[in-house]
């Protein structure tokens, strides 16, 4: 193991991240995503259409580019919520992209001691992270489309840095999904199919990217969700077999949130909205979109 990716490690454990890999950056990424895209199965996400070169290729990031470093960050595996109104877990606490931010900064200085030049992103760039960590040999892309840990599951975050540093590079790893198809059941309204998501089926597309109103077949199928869902992760056998991770204090739901009943949600004022959900990733949908998500619970 090279100097480098030692030093990466010993100082990514000591900030918090529960693994790491390494992809080669030419790692071919296949035409999954483009039949994906063209396929129409983004909704309205057009941004993914627009970065779409950059992500099929690293050098148009950062010039130079040989090696991706993929990492893993643990968010919470339960829902804190006992009111009605779910919250996805990853965005129970305050926003990761910020919290994450700086400890890839620490991540850079540590790679710049070894002569590299970086680019850092946590689901914020023309990063294809999902594909790079299954190369990197850090799990395999389930038929829900999300990474799957062995002894881990799949509820964390990833993060990645794209580096100039030739560093070794892990194995890709076999999927063991098998014939088990949970996830796909469990979809409430059948967004899944061997390993695609249609956003334009996806409640968590519904509850938070999209911007105009919710199909009435869709909010029939909404249930208690308010921001999110985790209908995929909850019936995943290897996230009922995971073993208890550490979780990050910021990432937790606060009591404020955790006890608000719906009614109270769905009348909060822009001042209040703004000083409930300021710095986490509910923030960005604004108080009219999550008001609606509540009404929409309400009737059902």
């Amino acid at each position: 193991m090279s100097a480098a990716l030692q030093a990466l490690e010993r100082a990514a454990a000591a900030l918090g991240f529960s693994a790491v890999g390494v992809a080669p950056a030419d790692a071919d990424q296949g035409e999954h995503l483009r039949q994906w895209l063209a396929e129409g199965m983004h909704a309205g996400m057009l941004w993914m259409e627009r970065h779409l070169p950059a992500r099929l290729n690293p050098q148009l990031v950062l010039p130079g580019a040989r090696s991706v470093v993929i990492l893993t960050y643990e968010y919470a595996r339960r829902d804190a919520r006992p009111q009605p109104g779910a919250v996805a877990r990853y965005a129970q606490g305050e926003d990761y992209h910020k919290l994450l931010a700086g400890k890839l900064a620490d991540l850079d200085e540590t790679l710049q001691m070894y002569g590299g030049e970086q680019r850092c992103f946590t689901d914020s760039g023309p990063v294809s992270e999902r594909f790079f960590a299954w190369r990197a040999g850090l799990g395999w892309i389930g038929r829900n489309g999300l990474l799957i840990r062995p002894g881990r599951g799949s509820y964390c975050f990833l993060a990645s840095i794209l580096t100039t540093l030739q560093l070794p590079c892990g194995t890709p790893m076999n999927s063991h999904c098998g014939n088990c198809r949970r996830c796909e059941d469990a979809c409430p309204t059948r967004a899944l199919h061997n390993g695609c998501c249609d956003a334009g089926k996806c409640l968590s597309y519904w509850t938070i990217e999209a911007h105009e109103p919710m199909p009435p077949a869709i909010a029939a199928a909404l249930g208690n969700r308010l921001y999110g869902c985790d209908a995929c992760q909850e019936a995943c056998p290897w996230n009922a077999a995971a073993k208890p991770a550490r979780i990050d204090p910021h990432l937790l739901m606060p009591a404020q949130l955790r006890d608000m009943p719906l009614a109270e949600i769905e009348n909060l004022t822009e001042d209040a909205f703004a000083e409930l959900f300021t710095g986490t990733p509910i923030r960005r949908i604004g108080r009219a979109h999550l008001a609606a998500n509540a009404r929409t619970i309400s009737k059902s």
